[in-house]
């Protein structure tokens, strides 16, 4: 389980103290994936700072199965907008890396782990070439290929389908979902389009403006429904959000 309590987040600027994010407070079951939606400058990036260890100056406490969150500790896996990849380095030495810089030996059942999720992700014949030589999609696959081959304990997102075209970004998050659903991995997916936070999020937290608090927390009762895109619930859930968002945001 990922504990958050009473995490708030400031930070210095111009001689004044800002204030980022918080309080917040989240408890996360062990294999859920919660969607974070919220408007710009709410925090959300802030957030996914502390839980992979970038930001250590905060209040509250964030614990992971019962020990204080520490990327020392845990294995913490994370996929960036814009995929992370090593330009000097091909697929296969780029999906390696998080384990050659965690020190862990990559023994025969690390390699048929990386084989088998690079074919599930349709690039195991992809994986001698280089970061230029791949579309937007393929290296989405490799970065998601890379973060689970590393087995982590907690997985964070910040807008890994935004760079990519409207059918290239439903067929990545369909290949995400279909090998998250093998491994259940804890995720935390930073997004702002609502409908990919249906799509994805098992749980969807809508935030307030800056600084960010949690205005709502939805159980999503569409996640992992089949051909969930032409599901008339789908639209519905959808509006009611934007309508949660509205009165929240105060737009």
């Amino acid at each position: 389980m990922l504990e958050i309590d009473n995490l708030s987040v400031s930070y210095n600027s111009e001689k004044k103290s800002v204030h980022a994010l918080g309080p917040l407070n989240m408890q996360i079951s062990s294999g859920d994936i919660y969607a974070v939606i919220g408007p710009s400058g709410c925090g959300k990036s802030t957030l996914l700072n502390v839980l992979c260890g970038i930001i250590k100056d905060f209040e509250g406490k964030v614990l992971l199965k019962g020990e204080d969150l520490s990327p020392k500790k845990h294995n913490i896996g994370f996929i960036p907008q814009n995929f992370g990849l090593l330009p000097w380095k091909n697929v296969y030495k780029n999906c390696m890396l998080p384990l050659k810089i965690k020190e862990q030996p990559i023994d025969s059942a690390v390699k048929e782990r990386a084989e088998y999720i690079l074919n599930k992700l349709n690039i195991g014949d992809l994986k001698n070439r280089y970061p230029r030589e791949l579309s937007g999609g393929q290296k989405q696959r490799a970065a998601i290929a890379r973060t689970f081959i590393m087995n982590p304990d907690l997985l964070l997102m910040d807008e890994p389908f935004s760079a990519l075209d409207a059918l290239t970004r439903e067929e990545a998050q369909e290949l995400f979902i279909d090998i998250w659903n093998q491994y259940k991995t804890t995720t935390i997916l930073v997004t702002h389009n609502i409908e990919e936070a249906i799509y994805m999020g098992k749980k969807i937290v809508i935030l307030s403006h800056c600084p960010g608090t949690i205005v709502k927390i939805i159980d999503n009762p569409l996640f992992n429904t089949e051909n969930l895109r032409q599901n008339e619930d789908y639209l519905k859930l959808s509006e009611s959000i934007r309508s949660i968002i509205k009165r929240g945001w105060k737009i």
